[in-house]
């Protein structure tokens, strides 16, 4: 007999807005991947980022070594063409999302072996064919583990700093991963300071989201571009980064919101 599981329920949908009111959740698209792009200064990655390609369809086939589409069917949104890539590559797509995520983040081969469930030794290979293929990455990590060795704090490109009083390699993950989480935060929060609290009503964030509601007399199309200008704010690198911001709305649940 084959055990059956449940399908988990869309908890968001518990999230209702106010009577009189419609909910907006709003995304930075691809936020922590960008900042980490950015950080690394690679000039590829950049590009196809500002075209609109499936960065995630990309790296996957050079990563695991499979021929790429071309680019501008790769455009979500934009080609007929792109659904069927996202489904014949789906496989390949979430594997290497979550591994370079990894991998990015300072995760060691064997960590990132058992997490994608390969050999230690694949995923050695596959850790140096991404620095290989993207040595920013690599010497973003450098930068990052001697400002932690050396000097026990990180600063981000917004001039916040962290102190590190602990050592070993949980302690360089740990600031690898603040450099974007920290710039994420100050982004949110600063488009939660530019809108209206007496119109848009700020309720849950959700690290690179935001859950906001506001009065149904407000046409969506009007608040959806409201907050995107509040939300879209310029990150202050020498090559100056705007995360795009998707928003979704629905006047039944968070879980409706589209």
């Amino acid at each position: 007999m084959v055990a059956r599981t449940a399908p988990l329920p869309n908890v968001r949908r518990m999230f209702v807005p106010d009577p009189g009111h419609v909910l907006a959740d709003a995304d930075l698209r691809l936020a922590d991947l960008q900042i980490v792009i950015w950080e690394s200064g690679d000039v590829g990655l950049k590009t196809l980022l500002r075209q609109g390609v499936d960065l995630h369809i990309v790296n996957a086939c050079e990563l695991l070594k499979v021929p790429v589409p071309p680019l501008d069917e790769l455009v979500e949104d934009k080609h007929p063409n792109y659904p069927e890539h996202k489904a014949r590559y789906g496989k390949q797509r979430k594997f290497s999302k979550r591994w370079i995520h990894g991998t990015d983040y300072g995760g060691m081969p064997r960590t990132m072996a058992i997490a994608a469930g390969i050999t230690v030794a694949e995923s050695e290979r596959l850790q140096a064919r991404w620095f290989a293929m993207h040595p920013g990455i690599k010497q973003w990590h450098d930068r990052t583990r001697e400002a932690v060795e050396r000097k026990r704090e990180i600063r981000n490109v917004f001039g916040y700093r962290r102190v590190f009083f602990d050592r070993g390699e949980q302690v360089f993950r740990e600031a690898l991963a603040w450099t974007p989480q920290s710039i994420v935060g100050r982004v949110i929060n600063t488009g939660l300071v530019a809108l209206d609290k007496s119109v848009y009503e700020p309720l849950l964030q959700v690290h690179d989201s935001l859950v906001i509601q506001f009065p149904d007399t407000i046409p969506v199309p009007e608040a959806k571009a409201t907050i995107r200008a509040a939300m879209e704010v310029p990150i202050p690198y020498p090559d100056p980064l705007t995360i795009p911001v998707s928003v979704k709305c629905s006047a039944t649940s968070w879980g409706h919101c589209e």
